[in-house]
């Protein structure tokens, strides 16, 4: 009678890890979800910032629209705050787009992006209450310049060597994720010395952004074909 062999189990071959994983972040879904959350969280409080006029007992619908009027500079201030991090979000989406693998160094490196993005409500406030004071206009500007560096850290991170990304990914899509987050700090980065002159020019130099992105969008227009195909290649999977 043949006896059945025993295989050792230190001989088994060990399944081959992608580079960059780490088994302390099984489910990059939890680390999108939680940047959404917080997202979401900086979003609300950007919202209290709106305060309804207090009128006195008696006021007339006149003195309603004068106090509205008289916050033009708050409702300002809250719509440019909000595309900036409606801007972010669009930026983080996109890079995580790419991103199929993480470890706990990716996962420190969105914290830190997060932590910039829970700052924009607070320095939001101070543009509101002293928007005239140059101070104001630079943290806001210098934040924004530390956000877009924290950006580019991660993506650097997650595909330099393809790291934590598909191996074959375009390089195409890796320049325009650099130079559409360089945009970006480039043009809050010019802001902060505008500020010394003038806080209001800093402030409507940002819009600038618009246009930059587009005519870099342009540019780059073939990848934006790619990116829609990555994201309904993600959804079929899902």
């Amino acid at each position: 009678m043949t006896s059945t062999p025993v295989i050792d189990p230190s001989l088994q071959p060990v399944p081959r890890k992608h580079a960059g994983h780490d088994p302390a972040c099984k489910n990059l879904d939890r680390v999108i979800a939680l940047s959404d959350g917080v997202f979401a969280f900086a979003v609300t409080l950007l919202a209290l910032s709106l305060i309804v006029p207090t009128l006195s007992t008696g006021a007339r619908q006149t003195e309603l629209v004068a106090d509205l009027m008289g916050m033009g500079p708050t409702f300002i201030s809250y719509f440019v705050s909000f595309f900036v991090i409606a801007s972010w979000w669009r930026g983080h989406h996109r890079v995580f787009t790419y991103i199929k693998r993480c470890n706990s160094t990716l996962i420190s490196l969105n914290f830190y992006f997060l932590l910039c993005i829970t700052i924009i409500p607070f320095l939001t406030n101070l543009i509101i209450q002293y928007g005239s004071f140059e101070l104001a206009t630079i943290l806001f500007a210098f934040m924004q310049v530390v956000t877009g560096v924290m950006l580019i850290i991660i993506w650097m991170y997650a595909s330099g060597n393809h790291r934590l990304t598909d191996p074959h990914l375009n390089v195409r899509i890796i320049r325009f994720n650099y130079h559409r987050e360089l945009i970006v700090i480039a043009v809050f980065l010019i802001s902060i010395p505008v500020a010394l002159f003038s806080t209001a020019l800093a402030q409507i130099s940002w819009i600038a952004l618009a246009p930059l992105a587009s005519i870099l969008q342009r540019a780059y227009r073939d990848v934006g074909e790619l990116v829609e195909e990555e994201i309904d290649a993600r959804d079929k999977k899902d």
